[in-house]
């Protein structure tokens, strides 16, 4: 495991969309297992036309891109990571499809999509530094999600070593334990939970809403609601017996 400078673990957050990274592991930067880190996120889906104040056409696209990226600024200075982005399209710009249930659509064969291979090959080049890689783990059924989470789950059938899956919000916070683990046991590996944060609280939800005003529109004012009235905390999901010393270390004491 790459420790970074000093004794600093290096971590690497795949996030789809420009706001994944800190509204699924937000507290653990803040104040959790990731908070003493040196963490880098890497967008996928850089490539983006929605907010939630103007309609998404392709046209508006390179705009709300850059609009995206300032957002993002703002975010990495308060949470404390660097982040870079990729120019693939998200699932909307891609399709042109505004429909909840395409875009979330559990069915939908992502694992055959061309872009799981690209991105996995992208995400290979970052991971070869050794330090942890966690992705999302698709957890809700938005495509774009799904897409990188198989990417992650191809990488781990290569070697399964320094690599993590986090929980998606906006969309866990709505699940049942079960619905999530039925939804995690779809990924393939058998894996176990890692808590990383403690319970996530109105300051950090005041943050999220600062970050990304474009974004943060009532499902994720109710998720958030959700998650501040049952404890949530923030969880990664290892592989058996893959879990990093360094972190088994930070969140059992």
């Amino acid at each position: 495991m790459s420790r970074g400078h000093g004794s600093r673990p290096d971590v690497t957050i795949v996030s789809p969309h420009f706001d994944d990274a800190p509204l699924s592991l937000g507290q653990s930067l803040l104040d959790g297992a990731l908070a003493g880190c040196r963490v880098r996120v890497e967008v996928v889906f850089g490539r983006t036309n929605w907010t939630r104040w103007v309609h998404p056409t392709r046209g508006r696209a390179p705009a709300i891109s850059r609009w995206r990226r300032g957002e993002e600024a703002v975010a990495q200075a308060h949470f404390g990571y660097r982040v870079r982005s990729q120019r693939w399209e998200e699932s909307i710009l891609r399709t042109g499809e505004l429909d909840a249930d395409v875009f979330r659509d559990a069915a939908a064969p992502v694992e055959a999509d061309p872009l799981v291979p690209a991105v996995a090959g992208r995400l290979r080049r970052v991971r070869g530094g050794g330090g942890l890689v966690l992705f999302p783990a698709g957890l809700g059924n938005h495509v774009d999600h799904r897409i990188v989470a198989a990417a992650g789950v191809l990488l781990a059938g290569e070697h399964d070593d320094h690599l993590a899956f986090y929980e998606d919000r906006p969309y866990v916070s709505f699940l049942e334990p079960g619905e999530r683990d039925e939804q995690l046991r779809r990924l393939g590996p058998e894996l176990e939970p890692v808590d990383v944060s403690g319970p996530v609280t109105e300051s950090l939800h005041r943050w999220l809403r600062r970050c990304y005003p474009s974004q943060i529109d009532d499902l994720f004012v109710d998720a958030m609601a959700r998650d501040r009235s049952t404890g949530a905390r923030e969880r990664l999901w290892f592989p058996v017996g893959r879990v990093p010393a360094w972190l088994r270390k930070v969140t059992d004491g």
